[in-house]
């Protein structure tokens, strides 16, 4: 581990040690794959939840680089935000070229950038949609420095917001692209109150210094203001990206000049906004291959291995990209009645 971030975890020590729960940090880390399950007996051995922070810690001190970011993600996807920006200024720097997980090829700079920007985890259930990540991308690209909105659009259920997340976890992108980070709002369909609650705590989550002001926006037209300056001064070449929009109405609100990738079921939302413009479609079905390998994934199975009534099912349901849990649970119970 680099000094600095050894300094910075023991600097902060105490205060960690006073305030975490182990359990879903260790939870994490797991599934990170910086802590192992030896590991994690040794810390819940501990009589108390102050002893066992304190056994964690003491673990980490003696990891990687990888190993720290890895913490810092698990407190910011806890919860911890305020924990987590005591550690901000000791993430090592991580090159492109190492800090690679082996098994998603993901880097940590890539991990620690979509854990601050609240972009979802890839689903339990995951199946690769290269072609269309790709193309998702080469659009991205096109907004290298300079404004406008890249839409991704389909059908409910189809995969879109899936895609997206998947698209921007690539290291090159973010550093030739968006350095300045990516920042995710879920926004869904909204009134006007509902949309000025999305603008207010996105300027919160993009001003968390409040260094551009010390009270939210009071309406709609102030929080766009708002959100200009801080992309513009303090979040200068970031994506923002838009998940399920579904009027043009409260696209409006985030048209600042701005470089936007969006998901919405209606392609013409874009419409009433300015600038460049990409599209790409998704269709709703994957076709065989793809709900097999889906199908398989989700009851631990080789493709292979799959019974006969497997092709008639994903036949029946006509499985999407998605996989939402309620269609896994009736492909399963129509498993169980074959």
């Amino acid at each position: 581990m680099d000094a600095k971030a050894r300094n910075c975890l023991l600097q902060h020590r105490e205060a960690l040690e006073k305030d975490i729960k182990t359990t879903y940090i260790m939870d994490y880390m797991i599934s990170d794959g910086f802590l192992t399950i030896s590991e994690e007996e040794k810390v819940k051995n501990e009589p108390t939840q102050q002893q066992r922070a304190a056994m964690l810690i003491k673990m980490i001190l003696k990891k990687d680089n990888d190993s720290y970011i890895s913490f810092y993600n698990a407190l910011l996807h806890e919860g911890y935000k305020d924990l987590a920006a005591l550690l901000h200024d000791g993430i090592p720097v991580v090159s492109s070229s190492s800090g690679k997980d082996s098994v998603s090829g993901i880097t940590s700079y890539v991990r620690t950038v979509l854990c601050e920007g609240g972009v979802p985890q890839r689903p339990v259930v995951f199946v690769t949609r290269k072609k269309l990540v790709n193309a998702i991308q080469q659009k991205l690209s096109k907004l290298k420095g300079e404004p406008g909105w890249v839409t991704i659009h389909g059908m409910a259920g189809c995969g879109k917001s899936v895609l997206a997340a998947e698209a921007v976890r690539d290291h090159s992108l973010l550093e030739d692209c968006f350095p300045g980070g990516v920042h995710w709002v879920s926004v869904g369909k909204q009134d006007k109150s509902g949309l000025l609650m999305k603008l207010q705590n996105l300027c919160t989550r993009l001003d968390q210094d409040e260094s551009f002001s010390q009270r939210l926006p009071l309406n709609i037209e102030e929080a766009k203001d708002r959100l200009r300056i801080l992309m513009l001064r303090k979040h200068p070449r970031s994506l923002l990206i838009l998940d399920d929009v579904w009027d043009s109405w409260v696209l409006k609100a985030f048209d600042n000049q701005c470089q936007i990738l969006l998901t919405t079921r209606d392609k013409s939302v874009t419409d009433s906004v300015m600038g460049p413009k990409y599209v790409v479609p998704v269709e709703s079905s994957l076709g065989k291959e793809k709900g097999l390998e889906i199908l398989s994934l989700f009851v631990n199975m080789k493709k292979a291995d799959l019974p006969e009534q497997a092709h008639s099912i994903i036949k029946e349901c006509k499985v999407v990209e998605r996989c939402h849990w309620g269609i896994l649970t009736d492909l399963l119970h129509k498993w169980n009645q074959s």
